[in-house]
């Protein structure tokens, strides 16, 4: 019975007796924290902020975003690509074959043959005509076809007239029966460099350019004749910009605008006066540069006034037809004494005289 009682009196008191045991909640330990990690530029940043933040007695408030250190500097340190895509890396490589040669005109016509031919002027014996000529109006810009030297600049009233030849390396041209020459002697040009304004200086029977070539053989100059090699100039040009459109467009377009094509679909429309419908396409669009003839097909500034804004044809084939449709159904024959009284009747332009005598200068060139 005793014992009893001591056991029950052990047990009772038991847990205010102190015993080490562990707990069984930790209801204040600190939970870990969750850092993100930061790219080596970022940390090497942070570092640089506190260690500017200290020099500064952490006034970093006043500081802008973008301040540096005055010993810091920029530097790229790889090329920036020039071009973003292939197409535009591909229509560059074109345009800079296409600025390494130009024509000596705008419009390339020959009217006189290199060789012997009957004297212009007097009508009587053959003489050698020692280059070509080019059909053009007083006052044609004159090009430069290639990078070259102004080797003599001549002021004559015989002969060539004022004249310029220009050396390019193993080729030397002569630009002959010229007006204002642009250029003096040493100055070196590049393609399509403007040389001179055509006219009809020395013996002439009219405004037009002489050219003439010759070749560096054996330390010789010798004669030859410039039409082959202008006519390559023509097809190797024509060809550029054949791929420049087929690159812009994606596709090959069925009929490149051109002026020898262009004469094809006027023909095929029935154009009257194809020449100066040819000249007024020129002067509206600046030979096919405008965004209008670019971005809507229209290459004869056909305007609606309706609507306040140009005519937009699905291809450049169509506006001529619709020149043929809007414009040339109200020619009148009986009516108009010429084509230019008939473009004056109709009011094609805001100042007609200022507009056919420019049309005039054109169609004469074509």
């Amino acid at each position: 019975m005793k014992s009893r009682k001591k056991l029950f009196l052990y047990f009772l008191f038991l847990p205010i007796i102190p015993t080490s045991c562990p707990a069984q909640f930790n209801t204040i330990q600190k939970q870990p924290q969750v850092v993100k990690s930061k790219p080596i530029s970022e940390v090497q940043a942070d570092s640089e902020s506190d260690s500017l933040l200290s020099a500064s007695n952490k006034q970093s408030e006043s500081l802008e975003f973008f301040d540096l250190p005055n010993h810091r500097e920029i530097a790229i340190e790889y090329d920036i690509p020039l071009f973003v895509s292939v197409k535009d890396s591909m229509m560059m490589e074109l345009l800079n074959r296409r600025t390494s040669v130009a024509l000596p005109l705008d419009f390339i016509h020959v009217t006189s043959d290199y060789g012997y031919r009957r004297d212009p002027i007097t009508r009587v014996k053959e003489r050698f005509h020692n280059g070509i000529d080019l059909r053009c109006a007083k006052g044609s810009l004159v090009y430069a076809m290639m990078p070259g030297v102004i080797e003599k600049v001549v002021y004559s009233e015989t002969g060539y007239g004022h004249h310029v030849i220009i050396n390019h390396v193993g080729l030397r041209i002569l630009y002959g029966h010229l007006g204002i020459i642009a250029v003096k002697e040493g100055d070196i040009v590049s393609p399509g460099t403007i040389v001179a304004l055509s006219s009809d200086t020395g013996r002439s029977t009219g405004p037009h350019l002489h050219i003439r070539a010759e070749r560096l053989v054996n330390n010789e100059w010798k004669s030859v004749d410039p039409e082959p090699f202008i006519n390559h100039l023509n097809n190797y040009i024509a060809g550029l910009q054949e791929e420049m459109e087929n690159l812009r467009f994606a596709s090959r377009p069925d009929k490149p605008l051109n002026l020898h094509n262009l004469f094809k679909v006027m023909e095929e429309c029935g154009v009257l006066y194809p020449k100066i419908v040819a000249a007024q396409y020129c002067l509206e669009t600046g030979y096919g540069s405008s965004d209008v003839c670019r971005n809507y097909n229209n290459l004869f500034g056909l305007y609606n006034s309706a609507r306040r804004d140009y005519y937009r044809f699905r291809s450049w084939e169509e506006s001529v037809a619709g020149y043929v449709r809007m414009i040339q159904r109200r020619y009148n024959p009986k009516k108009d004494r010429d084509y230019y009284a008939f473009l004056k009747r109709i009011g094609y332009a805001e100042n007609m005289d200022s507009y056919n005598a420019k049309v005039r200068a054109i169609a004469i060139t074509l």
